[in-house]
């Protein structure tokens, strides 16, 4: 850990504290004056920060509104091209369209058009989700666009180039709804060939609702442009009918409901002025109309298509006098000292805030046995600096404990509680041991460090699909591996999830060996064990020096299984791996994997039938 400088000078929160209260009283004297020169723009900077965090809480919720539709066609391209979902198969396809209009309420329709012109999308009417498949060649702009699409993409991209980003598009003309739709949209592109584009639409109703939501304050109203001239979202949207078309798809700023509004870009008083009063994060300017001044402010919004979206509010001027008025009455009523102070108090606060804040974040690291984050830096208040050098300290001792200890079973142990550590229980569970063929003999040939590196790499290549399907490695045994399901917290579908990552370790073992061949290093093959029964789990040991592990025969029989795989080993087989007839019961495998007959195994009285798993 890197020597850090100590401050020569550390008080305690006592001495800031009463230092603090002096300075208050020291103060006390020219606080009325101050607080009269500063009020006005006090008021102004809070009436600002509130403002901007509107406008700014605005862009949030439509990003939010809008970035999950940009992700799930960004999701079901990938889906596509993977071949997760086949182009082709429409039951599974609408059945995912379905799903995903369910879960996103925002979204209107979500469709596949194939380069033939055939589509099959999900419809949200009236509350329903409808799926459709149909061709779209008797819609002349359909095609032109799929075509056109197409067409460009062949042009810019020609064969074998991956398809472009998700990217929101003009607006659409719904004609039985009259009304415009956004759009997202990606090209489809399999095995380098232009295959179809994924698209999905929003109405626009979904976005004046969440202006209407915001808009609880006074006179205060929020909208969103379109350009600079078209109305995209607006409260009265919600209200009032205006005679839209494919030509004119949004009301002008000079149709709508709205006479402020109406004078946005026109009768502009003092510019300057505004942006010295509010800021100009984005934009913000006074407008005066019908004998009244009011305050916009808003941001530009470029990520939702080619044409800018403005996103803002306005309010009357007369708030900022108003609140102004109020500050000097109860400044001359009850004086500025209590506004010092309370100043004063936010700025011990704040000094005692962030490192109270980084001992917090430190400790939820710590609680996650997350040992890797930079140290504390020293801080200013005495009793905070000793507590942060004693949590370095502390961290930096338990850093050694990381590399032993098996994080993912400690933090499934906190997860299931003091019970799950201090009783020990049976429960039905699922095991594998691995071992790696002939490894002993070819560790002769190696230095004890390319013992240890290739150990380590294989590892963690099986250590990987173990977990990730749901596994904990109970612990490492020269070049073998056991590793347990269901263990810690129940799962119905222990034994389903074992077979399943045997068959990920197999995929992963061919490939790593494929690199090893192009290296010209040795090949590495591997047995593999499974059986599923009962055990006992819970702490196991001496006083001191504890595993928390599974013992009893289904371990056994396990590993029996395991050295089994020995007779049934064939040179070109990177991966043998042998179950019992509990698992492959459990499992449910379909179609079952071929048997090798009953086996008597050590330990058991009675033969284990044995399948051999396809991998």
């Amino acid at each position: 850990m890197p020597r850090l400088h100590r401050p020569r000078f550390r008080p305690t929160i006592s001495v800031v504290l009463i230092g603090g209260v002096a300075l208050l009283m020291i103060l006390a004297g020219v606080a009325y004056a101050i607080t009269l020169l500063s009020g006005r723009q006090n008021t102004v900077d809070l009436l600002r920060s509130r403002n901007e965090q509107t406008v700014d809480r605005l862009v949030e919720r439509t990003r939010l509104q809008l970035d999950p539709v940009r992700n799930q066609v960004e999701a079901l391209r990938n889906r596509l091209q993977r071949g997760q979902i086949g182009l082709d198969d429409i039951e599974r396809l609408g059945d995912y369209l379905s799903a995903a209009l369910d879960g996103l309420p925002q979204i209107d329709a979500l469709g596949v058009v194939r380069n033939n012109l055939v589509a099959t999308r999900a419809v949200r009417n009236q509350g329903n989700v409808t799926s459709v498949h149909d061709s779209l060649a008797g819609y002349p702009a359909s095609a032109i666009r799929i075509q056109a699409v197409k067409r460009r993409f062949e042009e810019r991209f020609g064969s074998g180039i991956p398809a472009s980003d998700v990217t929101w598009g003009d607006l659409i003309w719904n004609p039985q709804i009259r009304e415009p739709l956004i759009n997202a949209h990606a090209s489809v592109v399999i095995d380098g060939v232009f295959a179809g584009e994924v698209a999905a639409l929003v109405s626009l109703g979904s976005l004046s609702r969440i202006l209407e939501t915001d808009s609880t304050d006074g006179e205060a109203v929020n909208f969103i442009l379109y350009g600079e001239d078209a109305v995209l979202a607006h409260p009265t949207l919600l209200n009032h009918q205006y005679d839209l078309s494919e030509g004119n798809p949004l009301p002008r700023l000079q149709d709508i409901h709205d006479p402020v509004l109406q004078q946005i870009w026109n009768s502009r008083v003092d510019v300057r002025a505004a942006r010295a009063m509010l800021g100009d994060g984005g934009g913000a300017h006074i407008v005066e109309t019908a004998g009244r001044r009011w305050i916009f402010v808003y941001r530009w919004l470029d990520s939702f298509g080619e044409t800018p979206w403005l996103v803002g509010r306005y309010f009357s001027f007369d708030e900022i006098e108003t609140e102004v008025n109020r500050l000097r009455v109860a400044a001359a009523v009850g004086g500025l000292a209590l506004v010092l102070a309370l100043l004063i108090a936010w700025r011990i606060a704040w000094h005692l805030r962030r490192p109270i804040q980084q001992l917090s974040t430190a400790a939820q690291r710590l609680r996650n046995l997350d040992f890797d984050a930079p140290p504390l830096d020293r801080v200013l208040l005495r009793e905070l600096d000793d507590a942060a050098q004693a949590f370095n300290a502390a961290n930096a001792a338990l850093r050694w404990f990381g590399d032993y200890v098996p994080r993912k079973l400690v933090n499934r142990l906190v997860r299931e509680g003091e019970d799950a550590v201090n009783v020990s229980k049976q429960r039905q569970i699922t095991v594998i041991f691995t071992d790696l063929v002939g490894f002993t003999g070819m560790s002769e040939h190696m230095t004890a460090q390319e013992t240890a590196d290739v150990l380590n790499e294989h590892f963690a290549l099986v250590t990987a699909c173990i977990e990730a399907h749901g596994g904990i490695v109970d612990k490492f045994i020269g070049d073998a591996v056991m590793a347990v399901w269901g263990a810690i917290k129940r799962d119905e579908n222990h034994a389903k999830h074992a077979c399943a990552a045997v068959k990920a370790i197999s995929v992963a073992m061919a490939a790593d060996n494929a690199r090893r061949a192009m290296l010209g290093k040795p090949i590495l093959r591997m047995r593999v064990g499974i059986h599923s029964g009962p055990a006992v789990v819970g702490n196991i040991g001496a006083p001191g020096r504890i595993n928390y592990t599974v013992v009893g025969d289904t371990v056994n029989t396990a590993q029996r299984l395991e050295q089994l795989g020995h007779d049934h080993q064939s040179p070109d087989c990177n991966v043998v791996a042998l179950a019992s007839a509990d698992t492959v019961a459990a499992a449910d495998l379909d179609p079952k994997p071929p048997v090798i007959g009953r086996v008597t195994v050590k330990g058991r009285s009675e033969p284990v039938e044995v399948y051999r798993l396809e991998l």
